[in-house]
């Protein structure tokens, strides 16, 4: 009997050793993307971008198309099944143009771009100043079709000098391409900012109205809602809306609303009814339904740590209760406004940055939800009813790692997914089940994985 149950005992051990071994094995091969139903693996790459200096890269996904724009060059990849990323199109500046602003949105499969010289100073010697060089500017927008490329209309646009300017001066949305026209140096002596806007049609490019903008502001920045066009303006003085300009505390940025049919103005409020929002303070339009504003009163460079409020508006143009930028949650990163709700990932610093994914309601400013996250957050999206996140091994690291995906309503996790091959850390989008991943200058300008 002692022989059988020390043999008994023995097998058990086997056991209890050869089950440690295989869960710490499923946990590696989980880990790193190795077994079915946790993993998302490669399907495939673009190109990589020609090296460069330039870090304005801005991507699109508008339908079975990704497009990417640099300076030299807007291209549009084939993403639909068996086209792997293929290059479809690309469009070039003529001569030395570059290009030097595009619109967030592609509304309609329609995407709106700008090119120009810039002017730049020359000479400056024997304590002279430097001459301004030749250069028209940001002056020819541009609207083509993702599909294909084509171009469906260009037209000029009125620029005071020949700089490119530093911040977004073209929108679509609603069937409407907005474009800010910068003032005459005539105009710009006037009070008010040295901006307009013009909505024109997205297919044509035929002018639909010019905004009623106050006598006293200029258009800072514009989104296109369900029924009205959005505005930051900036109100009482010369140039008011050109930013960093140190126009003084004279000049406040408001929130403005136009009927999206006629360009007529419904209301022109403080963005603080307490204190006035200066020029340099960064305003950021986070969402057109409803109206939701980024704030940053002030940043601590050493730290990324900044001081800040996301603002609300009603229909109306009242103001509701804000969502702090820093809070007992941390500070937020990166947020996504869906309807009236504000999903946000934010984080505490502690040996390293520690994250926290966030449902906020828009209406009260309450939290509806908070999950810890185990590794940091590089981004997130929000498709339908569902949050997918995106984390890096660590806070030092340069590539994806691990994919979650949370309930949009409750916050419940519904899938977890590790990077068999690390994805490189940029802005992503989901397309037809894939993650389609952004990569950075000199990369590939585009990567999908999928699940498996």
């Amino acid at each position: 009997m002692s022989g059988r149950a020390g043999l008994m005992k023995a097998l058990v051990g086997i056991g209890v050793v050869l089950g440690v071994i295989g869960s710490i094995t499923a946990w590696f091969l989980s880990f790193e993307g190795y077994l079915p139903g946790d993993a998302m693996v490669r399907t495939w790459a673009t190109t990589k971008d020609r090296p460069s200096d330039d870090k304005a890269n801005d991507s699109w996904v508008v339908g079975d198309v990704a497009v990417r724009a640099r300076f030299d060059a807007v291209t549009g990849f084939g993403i639909a099944d068996g086209q792997d990323g293929k290059k479809l199109w690309e469009f070039v500046p003529p001569g030395r143009a570059q290009i030097c602003g595009s619109a967030p949105r592609a509304d309609e499969g329609i995407l709106l771009v700008a090119y120009g010289t810039e002017s730049r100073a020359t000479g400056g010697v024997s304590g002279k100043p430097a001459a301004p060089g030749k250069g028209k500017g940001c002056s020819t927008v541009l609207a083509f079709d993702t599909k294909d490329g084509r171009e469906l209309w260009r037209v000029p646009r009125t620029v005071s000098d020949g700089r490119f300017p530093g911040d977004t001066f073209l929108e679509a949305g609603g069937g409407l391409a907005l474009v800010e026209h910068e003032r005459t140096e005539q105009e710009a002596r006037a009070p008010g900012g040295n901006r307009s806007l013009r909505a024109l049609d997205l297919r044509t490019g035929k002018v639909r109205w010019t905004a009623a903008v106050p006598g006293t502001c200029g258009v800072w920045d514009t989104v296109v809602g369900k029924e009205e066009v959005h505005a930051v303006l900036a109100c009482g003085g010369e140039d008011a809306d050109a930013p960093g300009s140190g126009s003084g505390e004279d000049v406040e940025l408001m929130a403005a609303a136009f009927g999206r049919g006629t360009g007529a103005l419904k209301w022109n409020v403080p963005i603080d009814a307490r204190r006035p929002v200066s020029t340099d303070s960064s305003v950021v339009i986070e969402s057109a339904d409803p109206l939701v504003l980024r704030v940053v009163r002030s940043s601590n460079s050493n730290s990324d740590e900044a001081t800040g409020t996301f603002v609300s508006f009603d229909r109306d143009g009242r103001t509701r209760p804000g969502i702090e930028l820093s809070g007992d949650y941390g500070q937020i990163d990166e947020a996504e406004v869906v309807g009236e709700r504000m999903y946000a990932l934010a984080w505490t610093y502690s040996k390293g940055r520690h994250y926290r994914l966030i449902a906020f309601d828009v209406k009260t400013g309450e939290e509806v939800w908070n999950n810890e996250l185990d590794e940091p957050a590089a981004g997130l999206a929000v498709r339908g009813d569902r949050v997918t996140v995106l984390c890096e091994w660590s806070t030092q690291a340069s590539a994806i790692t691990e994919l979650l995906v949370y309930d949009a309503a409750d916050g419940e996790e519904l899938d977890e997914r590790h990077f068999r091959e690390e994805a490189p850390s940029g802005y992503f989008f989901e397309h037809g089940g894939r993650i389609i991943v952004a990569g950075a200058a000199g990369d590939h300008a585009f990567t999908a994985f999928e699940r498996w």
